[in-house]
């Protein structure tokens, strides 16, 4: 089968991880597969197939972002007449609007809440993704939001996978970290809420024998480690920065902390899963609740509570016994999602 993903780029993102993932998975099974990218400068995923750069790049403003919504259709609609896709799968409004409107053959992804994403998209949805062949959401959360917010009729779930692996592989990788810590890793974007982080951690016990470190760059460098100086815990939360091989710090942790203010399918968290690292959750509206079983291979924390992050943070950090139950669970809780199984689910919506 001749299939083409469609995405902004390949720089680092869940979105971007899940076109990484399921590109090698189809081409390791014979099929023909094309990237599209919006921006094809800096590629930071591996991929299989070939790469098609539209060449059509993020636009700052309102009515930019507008105008460049018809530009890339209409490039678009180019590429996929010249190159007769058997199927098209697009990732992300930026790349799902301009598509639907190229062709209505287009099986679009919707990978966060909704009602989470910028105001430049929200009014298209109930006019664009109607026209779409299938709408897919990464969580049966995000599924039911389409239905209730707009009356969706076309939609699907299919989970973001993980390719376990190579997380196994990689996870032995040497770091040169030599004190225990706890893990977060993300954009420094205020989506992650690092900065609740911060507070739960600087506010924990767990303080007293353990780092955090935070990995990953951004636009909130600054701002959270000016918080962190503020708060006297320059020596015990460190900003990492990026790191290249993330699966390798996930199997060093003591356990992994996500504490986004919202998420669709959080690909860290059954990236983390899949390296037998522990982990605690903000219970998001979309999301990790359908990855992390409270008390199986996790804690769930009531979203946004920074008391209640501290409180999960010093459950785990103290009880030897609950940590070493989540790491005989982990793995186990993701191996569904192998990206084999779940290129399966995608190609089953062409035919």
């Amino acid at each position: 089968m001749k299939i083409a993903f469609v995405i902004a780029n390949l720089n680092g993102g869940g979105a971007e991880r899940a076109v990484s993932n399921l590109s090698l998975a189809m081409e390791k099974e014979g099929h023909d597969v094309s990237v599209i990218l919006l921006d094809a400068r800096n590629i930071g995923y591996p991929h299989g197939g070939k790469i098609i750069d539209a060449n059509i790049h993020h636009a700052s403003s309102a009515l930019g972002q507008i105008v460049n919504l018809f530009k890339r259709a209409s490039k678009l609609k180019k590429i996929y007449k010249q190159h007769q896709f058997d199927g098209i799968f697009t990732f992300m409004e930026s790349t799902g609007f301009p598509s639907v409107l190229a062709t209505k053959e287009t099986i679009v992804s919707v990978h966060d809440n909704p009602k989470s994403l910028s105001k430049i998209y929200q009014p298209f949805y109930p006019y664009i993704y109607p026209r779409a062949k299938k709408v897919v959401a990464c969580a049966k959360a995000i599924d039911e939001k389409l239905v209730e917010l707009y009356g969706f009729k076309n939609t699907t779930t299919i989970y973001n996978s993980v390719d376990i692996d190579l997380a196994i592989e990689k996870s032995k990788e040497e770091i040169p970290e030599t004190r225990s810590f706890i893990l977060a890793l993300g954009r420094l974007v205020p989506q992650k809420g690092f900065d609740y982080l911060i507070d739960a951690f600087t506010n924990s016990q767990a303080k007293n024998n353990v780092d955090l470190l935070i990995c990953g760059e951004g636009e909130e460098r600054e701002k959270l480690q000016a918080m962190i100086d503020e708060r006297g815990m320059s020596d015990k939360i460190i900003l990492k920065g990026n790191v290249e091989n993330p699966f390798a710090y996930y199997a060093k942790a003591d356990f992994y902390v996500l504490s986004s203010r919202h998420e669709g399918f959080p690909n860290i968290l059954i990236e983390a899963l899949a390296c037998s690292c522990p982990c605690i959750s903000f219970d998001c509206k979309t999301g990790p609740n359908e990855i992390i079983k409270n008390g199986e291979n996790g804690l769930l924390v009531e979203a946004e509570s920074v008391s209640g992050l501290t409180d999960a943070i010093d459950k785990l950090a103290g009880d030897k016994e609950l940590k070493s139950y989540f790491i005989n669970n982990a793995k186990q809780s993701v191996l569904h999602l192998t990206p084999q199984s779940i290129a399966k689910e995608w190609l089953k919506l062409v035919s």
